[in-house]
């Protein structure tokens, strides 16, 4: 289909918003909004040097009504999701055409990056939007401040706060896949006691993964089987002032998974595959058990005691972290297929302190253990010592950021990485100009080094990042334009390497290091309009080109992405919200091959557009809807991996 075509519905919805904005009155609009990822220390959205800054805030997530962390994202110019299906499957996020594991995830403050997984990226696949406050994400080199996985950015998770007065809510939703969910959460005060409490249960018989629609896999009861998704989740936040200078907070956060699975083989998804072992071939095999599931526990903690000293010039704290991921895959036969359990714990200082003239410091020094133990290989760890110092200069407009860190691995020895972040904002026209140079490093995972298909000849990858911004605020800040140009280059990337041959291994590839240097390049264009209390548009543009150190583009990134928002309020109580977006061709893995055995390459465009709709009925109960995928497109986000059709969810809340 051509490209006009199948963009149409997202051009209608671009033309409806703009026309619908045009015919409205003016009203103020508030961006004093605070963040706390882009300097490690509270800050205004306009206060934090030439960083890149998306804000997903909880009237965003409100109005969409996505369920899931992964869902949310998909609202910021820049990021790129690859699930291997729908909700609850793997889900791998791309920061500006960066592999995953270049960004660091973070939940309250506790790293989600597995040292188990295969290049220690983050799973999102169960990470759901309850008691979720806003989230931030920092995009471009942040390593200085986060360390080894930040070379392409940061989000970070924040969940709610307590409140004065006891609050809380209870929904109930039902949908499409037989799909039900229930959810509570509460917030309060009990004496010198503040607490923010959340639990949720979602479970949904799904559908088939290996994609039904894609007759160039194969099919005839090779897809016929439904894979159903259970997620059960807690998240907890308790803090006490100890006193009128010291503040103790401590939270946690917990899920219990199950999601099915379908088998690979051949190049492409199915039930399940059966090898001949004379060929040494996969094979369909639709009469077989199907049985595949992953079950999947997460555990993260963290404490927390904040002091202000020094008649409130410096800002102490002190925190330890840990988090402890368990996965155990079954195969089709019930029979444990693999397990992985992941661990890290983390002990940090950090101080911020106000020298006066515009000029403060923070930093901090951490003491960071992870931990990968696997049935299939020997447990290993790593251990790394860190210090970084940040130096911030605000003065007549000026923003400048500056920093270095020093981090010593016990197995690479010590690396700096520093980074230089001015901004220039120029009041009187509502102009802000940004820039940011950084290098950084990466430290091999657990699993690149150890496993059976691990190299304990690798290095640490190298990383710079260059950007270049600009900011607008027009008609009284009704208006906001931003355009960023970027460039990211990896040098010594650590990839698969099909040719790779590993002894005692019958299987070709493994973990090799690249020769040469991989880039990422684009511009990222954004508009943000609210002329009224009534409406709301957003409409964003990426363009990410990715090569390889041979000039391959890197799998699964879109060259270009759009995405348009529309928001209407006609009453206090009705709102209406309308998404759209449009995604790119995407190059598909090596190892993908349809039913006939050619290599599969690219996978196609699409558009995708939901409808969610809420009304508050009376002060207590609230109801509210959703279509996703609007229009039924066929998409896939994986090779013949299949993603939802057309869904209907309904619910209804009460509050208290």
């Amino acid at each position: 289909m051509r490209l006009w075509s199948k963009a149409a519905p997202l051009a209608l919805l671009v033309g409806l918003a703009g026309g619908a904005a045009a015919g409205t009155a003016a009203a103020e609009q508030t961006l004093e909004d605070l963040v706390v990822t882009a300097t490690r220390s509270s800050s205004a959205v306009q206060q934090v040097g030439g960083a890149s800054v998306a804000v997903i805030n909880a009237a965003d997530i409100a109005a969409s009504q996505v369920q899931t962390v992964a869902e949310a994202l998909r609202l910021v110019p820049g990021v790129n999701l690859s699930p291997l299906g729908g909700l609850g499957t793997t889900t791998k996020v791309f920061l500006r055409g960066a592999d995953s594991k270049n960004t660091l995830v973070l939940l309250d403050g506790v790293a989600v990056n597995d040292p188990t997984d295969t290049n220690r990226g983050a799973d999102l696949a169960n990470l759901s939007l309850d008691n979720i406050e806003r989230i931030e994400v920092v995009k471009g080199p942040m390593s200085v401040l986060y360390g080894s996985n930040a070379s392409a950015g940061v989000i970070n998770i924040i969940t709610r706060q307590a409140t004065d007065q006891t609050q809380g809510s209870l929904s109930a939703e039902a949908g499409s896949y037989h799909s039900r969910k229930v959810a509570g959460d509460v917030r309060g005060t009990v004496g010198p006691l503040g607490y923010s409490l959340a639990l949720s249960h979602l479970d949904s018989e799904g559908y088939s993964l290996a994609n039904a629609d894609n007759n160039a896999i194969a099919q005839g009861g090779n897809t016929s089987e439904d894979d159903g998704w259970r997620n059960t989740s807690f998240s907890g936040k308790v803090n006490a002032q100890l006193c009128s200078s010291t503040a103790l907070t401590a939270l946690v956060h917990y899920s219990d998974a199950q999601m099915d699975l379908d088998d690979w083989g051949a190049g492409y998804a199915g039930d399940r595959f059966a090898l001949d072992w004379t060929t040494w071939q996969y094979q369909p095999d639709p009469t077989g058990r199907t049985h595949s599931r992953i079950d999947t526990e997460r555990l993260f903690g963290r404490v927390n005691l904040h002091s202000v000293l020094l008649a409130g010039r410096l800002l102490s704290d002190v925190d330890f972290s840990q988090a402890r991921q368990q996965r155990d895959a079954y195969d089709n036969d019930g029979q444990p297929f693999y397990d992985y359990l992941g661990e890290t714990r983390e002990w940090r200082w950090q101080g911020q302190y106000q020298l006066g003239g515009g000029h403060s410091l923070t930093g901090g020094i951490g003491h960071q253990t992870e931990t990968a133990d696997s049935s299939a290989q020997s447990k290993e760890d790593a251990t790394t010592l860190s210090a970084w110092l940040q130096h911030q200069w605000l003065w007549h407009g000026v923003d400048l950021v500056s920093g270095v860190r020093l981090d010593d691995h016990d197995r690479f020895g010590s690396k700096y990485s520093w980074r230089l972040a001015p901004a220039y904002r120029i009041a009187a026209t509502g102009t802000t100009l940004r820039a940011s140079y950084a290098v950084g490093l990466r430290a091999p995972s657990l699993y690149e080094l150890y496993s059976e298909y691990g190299n304990r000849d690798l290095d640490p990858e190298k990383s710079r990042g260059l950007e270049l911004g600009i900011d607008q605020l027009l008609f009284d800040e009704r208006l906001q334009l931003s355009a960023s140009w970027f460039r990211l280059r990896f040098k010594d990337r650590i990839d698969w390497d099909y040719s790779r041959v590993i002894a005692g291994n019958p299987w070709p590839g493994g973990y090799n290091q690249l020769a040469g240097e991989s880039e990422s390049e684009g511009v990222e264009l954004g508009l943000r309009y609210r002329p009224s209390a009534l409406w709301q548009l957003v409409l964003d543009y990426s363009y990410t080109d990715t090569r390889d150190p041979d000039g391959r583009r890197l799998v699964r990134r879109p060259l270009q992405q759009v995405h348009a928002g529309l928001r209407y309020q006609p009453l206090t109580a009705l709102c209406l919200q309308l998404d759209g977006y449009w995604y790119d061709e995407r190059d598909a893995i090596g190892s993908a091959r349809d039913v006939n055995g050619q290599p599969v390459t690219t996978l196609d465009d699409y558009v995708l557009v939901n409808l969610a709709a809420s009304y508050q009925l009376t002060e207590v109960v609230e109801l509210y809807g959703r279509v996703d995928n609007l229009f039924d497109e066929d998409y896939e986000e994986a090779w013949s991996y299949a993603t939802p059709g057309q869904s209907f969810y309904g619910g209804a809340r009460l509050r208290f």
